[in-house]
């Protein structure tokens, strides 16, 4: 076998992120890419912020996985689930099972929608594959929509 055997092409899901977390998500990942530790994954937060479609945040369909997010992941490969909530770097140690957007699994999940599988490389260089079961916004990311529809005009 030659090389060219080996090669099988990615297609990403789509990405949806919203215009405050784009905006959060630019100016931690930049910052990250001089602590060589995080810069792999900064890179990746940043090619998906490339990537994606932004929507102002009262537009963000409520089951993609955002920041703050609770979201039910399946191991595709262990077939293990597991339940994350998605946070800034400075938040992880604010509940249990959180898990950074500055992490490659949470770089992985940022703005995918329920359904959605993604493969991606650990810190250590082992591939991974998950599925989104299931993301429920945060009760602050709700109350915000609920304010930001009453402030538009009929």
């Amino acid at each position: 076998m030659n090389a060219a055997d080996y090669h099988h092409p990615v297609t990403l899901p789509p990405v949806i992120i919203s215009e405050t977390d784009r905006e959060n998500l630019y100016t931690i990942a930049t910052s990250a890419l001089t602590n060589s530790r995080m810069a792999p994954a900064a890179s990746n937060v940043l090619r998906e912020i490339y990537r994606a479609t932004i929507v102002p945040n009262d537009q963000l369909p409520t089951n993609v996985v955002a920041v703050n997010s609770c979201v039910d992941v399946r191991d595709n490969v262990a077939g293990a689930n597991r339940r994350i909530v998605l946070a800034l770097p400075d938040e992880t140690s604010c509940e249990p099972n959180t898990v950074s957007v500055l992490s490659p699994l949470g770089a992985a999940l940022i703005g995918l929608s329920e359904g959605a599988s993604v493969e991606w490389c650990t810190a250590s260089g082992d591939r991974r594959s998950i599925t989104v079961v299931r993301s429920t916004p945060s009760s602050a990311m709700l109350a915000d929509r609920k304010v930001s529809q009453l402030e538009k005009p009929m």
